[in-house]
């Protein structure tokens, strides 16, 4: 006795509107609103929003896929305001922990110490300076978020 096996394939019709988005437009949106927004703020003496331009760029990457076509924009672009705000601030605790490291010499110092010291450094500057920057990262949000669902109704 014969026994066929026949392999079968479904594939459901995929409507524009729930597609994901590729990550590679949200990181380029990312970075290029974060780009101009640090521009202008060092042209206002405000160096630090230059950290934004990598934050936005890794958020952006990784918020891009949330972002349909034909969808709404608030939660990815409260995402991307949010996780924007956090990787900057963790940037200026990482740039200053490694700058007092070195300034020691590794002398003496109890990387655990250290380590906690920056998380507790971390949280207090998310709340007291993240809080704030969500002015700046929220409309940027917006726009990033707007950017992307525009490049993802593109033809291909």
């Amino acid at each position: 006795m014969d026994t066929m096996t026949l392999a079968t394939a479904v594939e459901l019709p995929r409507d524009d509107a729930t597609a994901p988005v590729s990550r590679w437009p949200g990181a380029a949106a990312g970075f290029s609103i974060a780009f101009v927004a640090g521009m202008i703020g060092l042209g206002f003496g405000a160096p630090f929003l230059l950290l934004g331009i990598p934050a936005a760029t890794a958020a952006g990457w990784f918020f891009g896929p949330m972002v349909r076509p034909g969808g709404g924009v608030a939660d990815a672009a409260f995402c991307m305001a949010v996780l924007t705000t956090a990787i900057a601030d963790a940037l200026v605790v990482v740039v200053s922990a490694l700058a007092s490291t070195a300034a020691t010499s590794f002398g003496g110092i109890d990387p655990l110490a250290t380590v906690l010291g920056a998380l507790a450094l971390w949280g207090i500057g998310l709340v007291i300076v993240g809080i704030p920057m969500l002015a700046i990262t929220l409309p940027c949000g917006l726009a990033w978020a707007m950017v992307v669902r525009m490049l993802a109704r593109r033809p291909r």
